[in-house]
C-alpha cells in the first residue's frame, strides 16, 4: 500500500505543516484543531490547504469539506473547526465496513496480482459492471444520499455514486495495491452538452501518467459490454470534453489505452472491414474500434454496420439487428448485433 498525497507534495513547507495538523485532528475527530500558524501567515492559502487535504485523502469522507472553517483569537492564532457528517462512534463502524469491503474486493479481483495496467483495468471493469451513476445524488433535500453519493460510501455500501465518489473509490483501491492515482477536479460536458463540475483520475502506469474517467465509461457501458473510451488516455484526448487546470502531471503518452493495447485503431476502411469480419466469424456480437487518420466514426458507422450485417447473413443470421454507440470526441464506435 502506498500513501499517494500528490497535492501535499505541491504545498510549501509551512502549508504542509498545517495540512498535517488538520489531518491528524480530523482523524482524532477533534472539534477544534490548533494550527501552528497565524492568519497572516496562512489565511489566504487556507482553502488551498483544505482542498489538498480532501483531494488527497478519500478516507476523510466523514468531514464536510465545504464547512472546514477556521477561527482566530485576538493574537491571530488559528484553529480549524471541522464539521463532521457522522459521530466518532459511527465513523469507527463505517471505517471497519469500508476496510472489509475494500479488502474483499482486493481479494476477489486479485488486485495484488499483475502489472499496473492490469490493476487499473480490474478496478475500471469492476466499477463499470457493478456501480451505477446516481443521477439523483445532487438532491440536497435528501441529505444522507447527497453525502454518501459524493464519497466512497456510495460505492462501497450502495454501489451507486456520483463522479466524486467513483473517482475517490478508484484512488482508495489503486493506492491500496501500490498504484499511484490522483483525484482530479474540473469541468466536463454532460447530458445535452451542458458543462458542469466533474471529477476523475490520473493514474500512473509503469511510471507514466494517464487520464482515466471511470464515470464516463460507466455511462457508456451497455448490454454487458464495458466501455473503454476514457481508459488511460492523453490530455489532448480528454480535453475534447473536459476542462482542468495545468497543475497536474502531463499525460502525453498513448501506449496504455484500450485501443492501443489491442491494436484496434484503424485508418483504413479495408483493415476495419477485415477486423469486423474476423470478430463476427469468431462468434463475437460486438465490434469495438477507434478510427485514425481522416476517418470519422460519425461518417462511416452505417456503412460498417451494414458490412457486418452482410457477414452475418452469409453465416445464416439474417434476422439480427444492430445498435451503434458513437463517441465523436474520442472518434470511437461500438456496434452491437442482437
Amino acid at each position: 500500500m502506498i500513501v499517494d498525497r500528490y497535492y501535499y507534495g505541491k504545498l510549501p513547507d509551512n502549508e504542509k505543516q498545517v495540512y498535517k495538523e488538520i489531518y491528524q485532528g480530523c482523524m482524532e475527530h477533534k472539534d477544534l484543531i490548533l494550527i501552528s500558524a497565524s492568519e497572516e501567515e496562512i489565511g489566504k492559502s487556507y482553502q488551498r490547504i483544505v482542498d489538498a487535504l480532501m483531494d488527497d485523502n478519500p478516507l476523510l469522507y466523514f468531514v464536510n469539506q465545504s464547512r472546514l472553517d477556521f477561527a482566530r483569537d485576538d493574537n491571530g492564532n488559528m484553529a480549524a473547526m471541522p464539521q463532521y457528517f457522522f459521530t466518532e462512534e459511527n465513523v469507527k463502524k463505517y471505517n471497519q465496513k469500508i476496510q472489509d469491503a475494500a479488502n474483499k474486493l482486493i481479494m476477489d479481483l486479485k488486485l495484488t496480482e499483475g502489472s499496473d495496467l492490469d490493476k487499473v483495468r480490474k478496478v475500471h471493469d469492476y466499477m463499470c459492471a457493478n456501480v451505477q451513476y446516481d443521477y439523483d445524488g445532487t438532491n440536497i433535500n435528501d441529505v444522507t444520499r447527497f453525502i454518501t453519493t459524493h464519497n466512497i460510501i456510495g460505492v462501497f455500501a450502495h454501489k451507486k455514486a456520483q463522479c466524486e465518489g467513483i473517482a475517490k473509490t478508484a484512488k482508495v483501491l489503486l493506492n491500496a495495491v501500490d498504484v499511484k492515482c490522483i483525484f482530479v477536479t474540473g469541468k466536463a460536458k454532460g447530458l445535452g452538452d451542458t458543462v458542469g463540475e466533474h471529477a476523475w483520475n490520473i493514474v500512473n502506469i509503469d511510471g507514466d501518467p494517464y487520464q482515466l474517467d471511470i464515470t464516463y465509461d460507466i455511462g457508456d457501458t451497455k448490454d454487458g459490454y464495458i466501455s473503454y473510451d476514457y481508459f488511460n488516455i492523453t490530455d489532448a484526448q480528454i480535453r475534447k470534453n473536459h476542462v482542468f487546470s495545468t497543475g497536474y502531471p502531463k499525460c502525453t503518452l498513448h501506449g496504455a489505452s484500450f485501443f492501443e493495447t489491442y491494436d484496434i485503431i484503424f485508418s483504413s476502411k479495408k483493415k476495419l472491414q477485415d477486423y469486423i469480419a474476423t470478430q463476427l466469424k469468431a462468434g463475437e456480437k460486438m465490434v469495438y474500434f477507434k478510427l485514425g487518420g481522416k476517418l470519422k466514426a460519425g461518417d462511416i458507422w452505417e456503412e460498417m454496420m451494414n458490412y457486418g450485417y452482410q457477414i452475418l447473413c452469409d453465416m445464416g443470421y439474417g434476422n439480427m439487428t444492430g445498435e451503434r454507440i458513437i463517441n465523436d470526441d474520442i472518434n470511437a464506435c461500438r456496434i452491437i448485433y442482437k
